[in-house]
């Protein structure tokens, strides 16, 4: 990421940038919101109190910042506001391991596209995460929950993460998730667990994490996967899906063709 440069075009996507920029004004206005009410609630304290104890606004802000960083729902919503920049070192991570570049695809409709479908495959994980991570709390519980949840976690955090990657090569939500079930469950899970880590720290590791987890994602997707090489494989089953579906287009399309004719 440093060598390379890898944020270098992602100003390019101006009005994120300046979505980004109107976020931190808000996180700040929010953190002088709780300062000011802090304050006004320990006026009469010692100021040691108000730094060191254990009431102390510095306590507060790192109890409540790291309780939503915990939040799993508050996971998935980090990784679709920073989908641009996912998207973007993704992107330029393969330009330089692969060669490979996109014409255009710093503009709005190819991020559009790819944004929707940041939203789609978030929400599918998090509703399987939430049933499995249910199904298991009723199973266990304890330390041995805590073991499965992060898992489990960690795997879906690193699916979505993995499905960028796949995108890259034109594989869709379906194929993706074929791909990715069939062979890297295993890497999934190891890309899963140190963003899901990175992302116990507040606003540093947040940010940091996806764009960490997309680069890496990118090298060793490439070192393990011939994506690149062959492309998506399908199984017989989607041959004859695809054969099924492109007989039905050509009849509608002779239909139409037909009924021209008649019309001529």
């Amino acid at each position: 990421m440093r060598n390379h440069r890898l944020w270098k075009g992602l100003r390019q996507y101006g009005w994120v940038a300046r979505g980004l920029v109107i976020g931190g004004v808000l996180l700040a206005l929010y953190m002088v919101i709780e300062a000011v009410s802090w304050f006004g609630s320990h006026a009469d304290a010692p100021l040691s109190a108000m730094m060191i104890g254990g009431d102390s606004i510095l306590i507060q802000w790192f109890t409540e910042a790291r309780s939503s960083m915990s939040s799993g729902l508050f996971n998935w919503v980090t990784l679709i506001l920073l989908e641009v920049v996912i998207y973007h070192f993704m992107r330029q991570t393969l330009k330089i391991i692969l060669k490979k570049d996109v014409e255009n695809a710093h503009t709005f409709k190819p991020f559009l596209h790819a944004q929707i479908r940041m939203i789609k495959v978030s929400v599918i994980a998090f509703l399987v995460e939430s049933f499995l991570l249910g199904f298991f709390d009723m199973l266990t519980g304890g330390t041995l929950y805590w073991v499965i949840s992060v898992a489990v976690r960690s795997m879906f955090l690193g699916y979505v993460i993995a499905d960028n990657y796949n995108e890259q090569f034109g594989l869709t939500i379906d194929q993706s998730r074929r791909n990715l079930s069939r062979n890297y469950l295993g890497i999934c899970a190891g890309l899963g667990l140190p963003l899901l880590i990175m992302m116990q720290v507040p606003v540093f590791g947040t940010i940091l994490g996806p764009l960490v987890t997309s680069v890496a994602a990118a090298i060793v997707l490439k070192e393990i996967s011939d994506l690149h090489i062959i492309g998506y494989q399908m199984s017989e089953k989607e041959i004859e899906k695809e054969e099924k579906e492109a007989a039905k287009k050509a009849k509608k399309l002779a239909r139409k063709t037909g009924k021209k004719a008649i019309a001529g």
